[in-house]
């Protein structure tokens, strides 16, 4: 069972977090979520294997596919009719591939942060793979340290809020090494569908990216826009303009809620 929380009043959005990222970083950092009830009702779950979700050594089931199949399963339990779905990086590919799955479930999608894909994906899979060799071959907290000294944040975000780079290590801190080789290695064989398949997915989309990060390049979120029928892109490059996240997405929620 996953560990599911709901917070506020509002139309429903399903959000998932990011790879090596919980719920509770999520909270730390406030990327995404307002630190008061928003405009929205959020339902927001720990991932398998990450926070206080349930996990297993098993890659297949951290696939993409899988995660997109846990988030409709959450939002089945915890919402009625169409609702939003959202998610940062990992969590943008489980929203954006429930979506192909049932659009008929989608009230509307935010995808914050998309994550390598197509052709940017094998250089993110060369990093996966030298993960793995570091558990392996020197241990979990030789990972940790390395993760300490390379914070995989933009330059601009680091410089304002240090902070957030602690959050996203203490996620990774409380991670079972077990679980997260299986993770990686999921992460290794899952990518985005091909953009002509995305096509027909005419569901209202926000696309937020931030400038200056290869784990979340800019080609994947302007190929998303200029794929997705009724996408729209909104780019950011200073810790100030994060601050405005929550309330954007809140007001394109309400905006595109079915109620």
């Amino acid at each position: 069972m996953l560990n599911v929380t709901t917070s506020g009043r509002g139309p429903s959005l399903v959000w998932a977090h990011g790879l090596m990222h919980s719920m509770a970083q999520e909270s730390a950092t406030g990327w995404f979520h307002p630190a008061q009830h928003g405009q929205v009702r959020r339902v927001r779950y720990d991932a398998r294997g990450h926070g206080r979700s349930p996990g297993s050594a098993t890659p297949e089931d951290y696939a993409w596919a899988a995660q997109a199949n846990d988030l409709l399963g959450v939002a089945a339990a915890h919402t009625t009719g169409p609702c939003a779905l959202g998610g940062h990086s990992m969590g943008s590919a489980s929203a954006l591939l429930a979506a192909l799955h049932a659009p008929e479930r989608v009230s509307c999608l935010v995808l914050a942060t998309p994550p390598t894909a197509w052709q940017t994906r094998p250089a993110q899979i060369r990093r996966y793979r030298q993960m793995q060799r570091i558990i392996s071959q020197r241990g979990f907290d030789s990972l940790l340290l390395l993760a300490e000294q390379n914070p995989a944040l933009p330059a601009w975000l680091l410089e304002v809020h240090p902070e957030h780079a602690q959050a996203s290590l203490q996620a990774l801190a409380q991670m079972n090494p077990d679980y997260l080789m299986a993770i990686l290695e999921a992460a290794c064989d899952s990518d985005l569908p091909p953009p002509a398949a995305l096509k027909t997915l005419v569901v209202p989309t926000l696309i937020l990216a931030w400038e200056n990060d290869p784990i979340h390049p800019l080609q994947t979120a302007e190929t998303l826009a200029q794929t997705l029928p009724n996408a729209e892109l909104r780019i950011i490059n200073s810790a100030r303009q994060l601050t405005d996240w929550p309330a954007q997405i809140d007001a394109f929620v309400t905006e595109h809620s079915s109620a």
